[in-house]
């Protein structure tokens, strides 16, 4: 009798750390490795543009221990294979065009997503961090400013902040509390650092209080110093000081190997 009570025990653990969230993205997850008494805090990675939910996953590795990540899939799949968050087409040697409709479909799907993951896997839903790159980046900056009470803080890494996702109706008493964390590369060819700059710029003008602005020498891609900082930045914003204070918003870091190969340019605004 003690031996079956025993095994249902197990059934029951098993199956409850296998349960799936309700969604039509496809999503991988990397658990815990550091059990705590409370809700787990949840990171949500978003991949660059011809990529897949591989992409970042690896990172989690690497940040804190106590984090559920759930890397995410984009919705649109590409005819040159890969996958993204809306189509971005070629028009000659100019920037790429887009369509904004289709990155409101995917950020819709996405905060959904989030929703039905804290509750489904019990997460704190007080503490949902994004971290995108490239045209997940983009994404980032779109969630954080249209849903800032789902979002606790996001890490853009060498993006661009859509004229759309400004335009949005954006209540900034609550938006202005999101902790930014955005790294560019000084020699970025596919998404120049300037607009990593007007980004900052704008999210400055709105009063946003903790934004930490890290440049690092390196083309369009992740390099190991960038990784480390963003390791600290995730630490501070689930444990922060007891008198928080401003992050300096321009921090200039040494270079380091990539981990993520250079991915497609990104552009403009399609007509």
């Amino acid at each position: 009798m003690k031996r079956f009570l025993v095994l249902i025990l197990v059934c029951i653990s098993f199956f409850g750390n296998t349960q799936t969230v309700n969604t039509s993205l496809v999503y991988k997850v990397n658990e815990p490795a550091k059990k705590i008494d409370k809700p787990a805090p949840l990171l949500i990675m978003l991949h660059g543009y011809g990529s897949n939910e591989e992409d970042l996953f690896d990172i989690a590795k690497a940040l804190d221990p106590r984090f559920m990540v759930i890397s995410l899939r984009g919705p649109e799949a590409l005819k040159d294979g890969g996958f993204g968050w809306f189509v971005l087409d070629p028009v000659g040697d100019k920037p790429f065009t887009y369509d904004y409709k289709k990155a409101k479909e995917s950020r819709i799907k996405i905060l959904s997503f989030i929703s039905n993951a804290c509750k489904t896997l019990k997460l704190d839903s007080t503490n949902v961090f994004i971290m995108g790159f490239s045209q997940g980046a983009m994404m980032c900056y779109d969630l954080a400013l249209a849903a800032p009470k789902k979002i606790k803080g996001v890490m853009v890494l060498s993006g661009k902040l859509m004229t759309e996702s400004k335009e949005q109706k954006i209540d900034w008493t609550t938006a202005a509390k999101t902790k930014y964390f955005i790294a560019h590369g000084n020699s970025d060819n596919v998404i120049k650092i300037s607009e990593a700059d007007s980004a900052v710029k704008f999210l400055k003008s709105k009063k946003v209080k903790e934004l930490s602005f890290n440049n690092y020498e390196m083309p369009h891609s992740i390099n190991g110093k960038e990784l480390n900082d963003i390791k600290i930045w995730l630490k501070k914003g689930i444990d922060p000081p007891e008198k928080p204070g401003v992050v300096p918003t321009t921090t200039t870091v040494s270079t380091a190997s990539n981990i993520v190969a250079p991915l497609k340019p990104e552009g403009t605004k399609k007509k």
